[in-house]
């Protein structure tokens, strides 16, 4: 079977960073701001667009593309996990344009959905299932989203864990290219964190969800806690990431918090976005991504839904196995 890899992740960044002490809805509620500005949950910048996503879009696919050295014309499938696009039929010319502005002359695109800021990772995982089965050799994955689409114009999101923020982030999941082999896919469906029920509820709601959803990614790919040199997360709040991945045995160092404050939650885009950052950090660095038995897991979060994506974080070189 035919190994999966991670390329080249890319990402854009709304064009605008701003204090999150200036959101309305912080000014107009003096004890959410406190409480997602102090250090324990660690928010500082909010980054807005008031282009288009697929503008967005379109400059982090062209980065993924030229970093991976893939032609454009070689690209078989766009998979879009967003919820930004118009929801009439303006979205087909919009997606056109984007393939046309990046050179995709001979892909088809599909949307995926409904798994909010999970949507992402469930994308990377069918993307690997594609190319381990043959049906694709490279499949661009695209996420991506502005705040006024995808939540309503509303920046405090996530039951209050999180300051949403505009952007976009691709990566190829190719047969051929350098890149991080996909190992597997899980992902976990809890509608009952959409139940209404008190706080203390929804808290135990979630930590069970993520018990879960561990439990199935280890079914799926064998992984102890142990051999997992970092989770890259949702960016919510520090402490309530803490409390969720700490349960499941990967808090403290292995969990991946630095851009909580520097970039706010990119909904579906933050698993890319950190592991392009790590990635660029380790190669400046000049130290290699990992061992042979070190894995990486990718993970997004939504209200009720949770996807896991799990890499090897050493990266196999262009044509290897």
């Amino acid at each position: 079977m035919t190994t999966a890899r991670l390329c080249a992740p890319a990402y854009e960044l709304g064009e605008y960073a701003d204090p999150v002490t200036e959101l309305p809805e912080l000014l107009a509620d003096p004890d959410t701001a406190a409480r997602l500005t102090a250090p324990a949950a660690g928010f500082d910048t909010y980054h807005w667009s008031d282009g288009q996503v697929v503008e967005l879009m379109a400059a982090a696919a062209q980065r993924t593309l030229g970093e991976a050295g893939v032609p454009g014309d070689e690209v078989d499938l766009v998979l879009l996990a967003t919820d930004s696009l118009p929801r009439d039929r303006t979205a087909h010319r919009d997606v056109a344009e984007l393939l046309q502005d990046i050179g995709l002359t001979r892909a088809t695109a599909s949307t995926l959905g409904l798994m909010d800021c999970a949507t992402a990772m469930a994308a990377v995982g069918t993307a690997a299932s594609l190319v381990r089965d043959g049906s694709a050799r490279h499949v661009l994955v695209v996420t991506g989203d502005l705040a006024d689409h995808a939540t309503g114009g509303e920046r405090v999101v996530a039951g209050g864990a999180a300051i949403a923020s505009d952007a976009a982030a691709t990566a190829l999941v190719s047969a051929t290219a350098a890149g991080l082999p996909v190992l597997g896919m899980a992902h976990h469906a809890a509608p009952e964190s959409l139940s209404g029920e008190p706080a203390r509820q929804q808290l135990a709601a979630r930590i069970a969800a993520h018990r879960e959803l561990f439990a199935r990614l280890a079914e799926r790919h064998p992984v102890r806690p142990e051999e997992v040199r970092a989770v890259l997360p949702s960016n919510f709040a520090r402490n309530v990431l803490e409390i969720y991945l700490s349960d499941v045995g990967y808090g403290g160092d292995r969990l991946a918090l630095g851009n909580v404050g520097r970039i706010g939650h990119c909904l579906g885009s933050d698993p890319l976005i950190n592991l392009a950052d790590r990635l660029a950090e380790t190669k400046a660095a000049g130290e290699d991504a990992g061992g042979p038995e070190d894995r990486l897991v990718l993970l997004g979060a939504g209200i009720s839904h949770l996807a896991a994506v799990l890499l090897g974080a050493r990266p196999l070189p262009a044509g290897a196995g």
